[in-house]
């Protein structure tokens, strides 16, 4: 039932050994499971640092034209089981070590006590990034607040009901088969949407937020996350979701794949035209998409101090770019094709843009 690519199923190898060890040692030590869950714990360590290098080896890849900052590889899901690429099990042996960690207490604590403490292990796994993000949400609420209010724009510094509006991951479809939920990779998400501004440019209305978004098929989400600024325009109607890309480098002899992800592909047909191209080049979007009736792109290259980035003594100003990107949307949807009627409806998406 469950799918494999590649070596994939490496890491349900390496859980399954760590199992039988566990019981091999319970064994040898005549029932001892205590010392079998002491022993089990750098076993399980070792074990994840096997499986974590064998994922370096394999699911790295150079991709230097599609991450921001520089960086000429990326994480990839080539070797996976189910829709779990290698490297993302690493986790799943830190939490074996603290399981059995937790267990080797038992013959001390009660067993209520020793899942206490592997709970408190798991929030401190998930807090300690959290904690480690907040001078950078606090810098960017307070820049975004200012630039919000000196032009009369509606500002939040928190607005959590946007994790459920944009998604950033691939369209696909919702797995309905018990093989489909097995092999289904786990859907990105945008995270903490904070320092939230909405207003009207041009005519349009406009939403900029900015969120943590897990860098792809990274070994450990809620560590390796980047700080991404969403920008949307609001459309009148609601469309069918398609993401649109250009890759690929520009210059004298500019050369571009074209990624079009939608589940109605005859909506993308008939918006992705070769004017649609000419309009995204000409606007200097690569990457689009339509959700819902918001029309969105994401800034990737917004750094962990948005004090950093700037020229000399000058401070890059990221709210003024996320503006631009604004106008560039805007310029954008103004050239799209204007038969897309059959697939408009008036479903209410409420929330944004937000109202003073």
């Amino acid at each position: 039932m469950v799918a494999y690519s590649g070596l994939g199923c490496l890491p349900i190898a390496l859980l399954g050994a760590l199992v039988t060890i566990w019981f091999r040692i319970v064994d040898a030590g005549g029932g001892d499971w205590a010392t079998a869950c002491l022993a089990a714990v750098p076993i399980a360590l070792v074990l994840g640092l096997v499986n974590f290098v064998a994922a370096v080896s394999l699911n790295r890849a150079s991709a230097p034209d599609q991450l921001p900052g520089g960086d000429d590889t990326m994480w990839t899901s080539r070797h996976r089981t189910g829709g779990t690429p290698l490297q993302c099990f690493s986790p799943h042996f830190l939490a074996a070590a603290g399981l059995f960690g937790a267990g080797w207490t038992l013959q001390w604590v009660h067993w209520l006590v020793a899942v206490a403490e592997y709970g408190a292990l798991t929030a401190v796994y998930y807090a300690v990034p959290d904690f480690r993000r907040r001078p950078a949400k606090a810098v960017a609420v307070a820049e975004r607040g200012t630039f919000a209010r000196a032009r009369g724009w509606a500002f939040r510094d928190r607005l959590p009901a946007l994790a459920g509006r944009w998604k950033p991951a691939p369209l696909q479809q919702l797995p309905t088969t018990p093989a489909e939920v097995l092999n289904s990779p786990p859907p990105a998400g945008l995270r903490d949407h904070f320092a939230v501004m909405s207003g009207t440019r041009g005519g349009v209305r406009f939403t900029i937020a900015d969120a943590f978004e897990p860098e792809p098929f990274a070994p450990f989400r809620a560590w390796q996350q980047r700080h991404v600024t969403v920008c949307a325009v609001h459309l009148d109607t609601v469309f069918p979701s398609v993401r649109v890309a250009l890759r690929g480098r520009g210059g004298r002899r500019a050369r571009y794949t074209l990624e079009v992800e939608t589940l109605r592909p005859d909506f993308a047909e008939a918006l992705v035209t070769k004017e649609t191209i000419e309009a995204m080049l000409a606007a200097e979007t690569k990457e689009w998409s339509i959700q819902g009736r918001d029309v969105l792109t994401v800034l990737r290259d917004q750094p962990a101090d948005t004090q950093d980035g700037g020229t000399g003594d000058q401070s890059a100003d990221y709210d003024l770019d996320a503006v631009r990107a604004i106008e560039r949307l805007t310029a954008l949807i103004a050239r799209l094709p204007t038969d897309l009627a059959p697939w408009a409806n008036d479903a209410a998406l409420p929330g944004l843009p937000l109202k003073d």
